[in-house]
Formats: C-alpha cells, structure tokens, sequence
C-alpha cells in the first residue's frame, strides 16, 4: 500500500517506507519466493501447534471461500497467526498473537474478495519506477509471505531504494523485532 501511495501521489509523499512489501502477482512470484515460504514454514515442523496450523494454512483459500460467517475465518486466523512469526513463544509476540485471538474480527467479504483472486493478481511493479520519494523497504529476514526474496524487485524498480533486512523476524516486523525497525527508521528518516 504505501508503494502505491508513493507511485500515485508523488508531491506530498516525502518519504516512503515499506513494511513486508511485495510487488509482484503470485504467478510471478519466481521459485525464490516458493522456497523461502516452505523454509519458514519448516522452521515450526517441530511445535506442538503445527499440524493444525500447518492443516489450515493448506486449505486456506477454499475454507474462506466457503465461509458463511467471519468467526469461521477469525478461528482460522487464530490457527494461522504463529505461522507468520519467527518464535511465536517470544513474549511480545505471544502478546500480539493472544491479543489477536481475544479481539481480532476479520470483515467476511474483504477476506472473500482477497482469497478470491485479489491478492493473486496484484502486481504494483509498473507503478514503481514513479516512486520519487527515498524509499526504504523493512523486510523481516524469516517473513515467509513478503520475505527477502520480495523485496529485490520493489528495489531494482524505485531508484535509490534502500532494504533493511531484520534477522530473526518474521512478517510482523515492529512488534517481533521493535529495536532494530526503530532504528532503521529512525536512520532513514534522520
């Protein structure tokens, strides 16, 4: 989102940051991506909470897409949230995940709409060579859905861009790894 605002709204945008980026339609994703999704995945193999998620994670799509009720897809998601972590025991991470669980509500036909072929088909790669404002794209370095190899294309396309990879974080940067993204903004913006 914040890559699209940059592309499109050149003049007020004075800085851009990324957080978990990706560019590019699933199609294109490349064999790169493909092989750090399974190795993230595989990072969990061994906990408890595994199969389940693991289970979910799989049939993901067509279990939204046959849901008639958004506490159906909350459940889910409950399932699925550790997935996206790079320790999911570490406290404030449990913090965020329990959090989510208590109040998290998903809206039913936004949900529907992005497993139905919206987030598949998304590829902001033409708009990036528009981005004008410094660019700094955050990735967690365990991010399984918007990892490294994401990043690479949003970079060759804005010029100047720069990427900071955050080690032992998944998707959820500023919340697994609060130091380091704060630094990196605090550098970028300084």
């Amino acid at each position: 989102m914040a890559l699209t605002y940059a592309a499109l709204f050149t003049e007020p945008t004075t800085r851009c940051i990324a957080i978990a980026a990706r560019a590019v339609r699933q199609e294109d994703e490349g064999e790169a991506a493909a092989n750090e999704m399974q190795e993230m995945l595989a990072r969990h193999e061994g906990a408890p909470w595994y199969p389940e998620a693991r289970a979910t994670w799989d049939s993901w799509t067509e279990r939204v897409l046959a849901a008639t009720d958004s506490s159906e897809v909350d459940a889910m998601m409950s399932e699925v949230l550790p997935l996206y972590t790079a320790d999911p025991d570490r406290p404030r991470v449990k913090r965020m995940i329990e959090a989510w669980r208590r109040s998290g509500a998903c809206d039913l036909a936004a949900v529907k709409a992005w497993e139905g072929g919206m987030w598949q088909r998304i590829d902001v790669r033409p708009l990036l060579g528009q981005v004008r404002a410094p660019t700094l794209v955050i990735t967690g370095a365990l991010d399984m859905i918007c990892g490294p190899a994401h990043t690479a294309p949003i970079i060759e396309a804005i010029p100047g861009a720069r990427s900071v990879r955050v080690e032992d974080s998944g998707h959820f940067v500023p919340t697994e790894a609060p130091e380091a993204f704060r630094e990196a903004v605090l550098a970028f913006v300084g």
